[in-house]
């Protein structure tokens, strides 16, 4: 037991020392053993995975000395086959150290399913932007008679008619039925009986007619050329674009020269 009277000279002097040889091996500590056991300075740069399949991945990480772990909530794209990496952390590219776990999230072997959303009276544009918002694809557009101009009258699936809320599967391709603004246009059938060819051509050019059949077959009955049957019958309501057919008592159809004989003949 040291009989030196304590100063604090003495006090001070041992507290430096203790401080010195604290700050020693703080010193080592951070700038020798801790570089040495992590491998201070020495990166790996983390492999592009996105697209690869999942087969492969031992080899690129393992080999660079490199631990993964797979997401269980699994993503889909239809861009890539089942199975193959859609994202990663980090990121390709990224500088880590060894060992560092890589996390993996794969496509999945199934498409998930969606609720089909309601495109019913929503014009093309809106609902295309729609469909492309719930993962779902644009199909074949057809258009039919219907008062509502470029609005959506029918969403199909695989030619059947699939209703709002209807489960399929992300990605399935809809067609749209869509109204052309026209509607159906009907009307009564005019009475062309009696009346000569000319006559006939007048009306037809009145009415429209899309869908007109003009017979010539002679009959020993009626003067020619004079219209002795027609279907449908006068009066009859039908479409715009339904068939109308007349026979008329003509051997075979006028040429143009006749035609403008007539036609002369009738503006005198």
């Amino acid at each position: 037991m040291s009989n030196k009277p304590f100063t604090i000279f003495r006090f001070l002097k041992n507290i430096g020392i203790m401080a010195g040889i604290f700050t020693v091996l703080l010193l080592f500590f951070f700038y020798v053993y801790l570089p040495a056991t992590t491998n201070h300075n020495e990166t790996i740069t983390v492999p592009d995975l996105v697209g690869t399949s999942f087969d492969n991945i031992d080899e690129l990480l393992t080999n660079r000395d490199l631990r993964y772990e797979v997401v269980v909530d699994s993503g889909y794209s239809e861009r890539f086959d089942p199975e193959t990496i859609l994202s990663q952390n980090p990121k390709g590219g990224s500088k880590v150290k060894e060992n560092r776990k890589i996390y993996l999230t794969l496509n999945a072997n199934v498409p998930p399913q969606i609720r089909m959303p309601n495109l019913i009276n929503t014009d093309l544009l809106n609902a295309e932007d729609i469909l492309i918002s719930n993962g779902l694809k644009r199909g074949e557009i057809t258009y039919v008679p219907d008062l509502r101009e470029n609005a959506v009258i029918k969403q199909e699936l695989e030619g059947e008619e699939i209703e709002p809320g209807s489960m399929l599967y992300k990605g399935s391709t809809i067609d749209l039925i869509i109204g052309n603004g026209v509607g159906i246009e009907t009307f009564p059938i005019p009475d062309f009986l009696s009346k000569t060819l000319e006559e006939v051509k007048f009306q037809v050019e009145g009415f429209g007619f899309s869908n007109f059949e003009i017979n010539y077959i002679p009959n020993d009955t009626v003067p020619e050329p004079v219209v002795y049957k027609q279907l449908p019958p006068m009066g009859e309501v039908v479409r715009k674009n339904q068939l109308v057919e007349v026979w008329i008592s003509m051997e075979e159809p006028p040429t143009e020269n006749e035609e403008g004989e007539g036609d002369q003949g009738g503006n005198q």
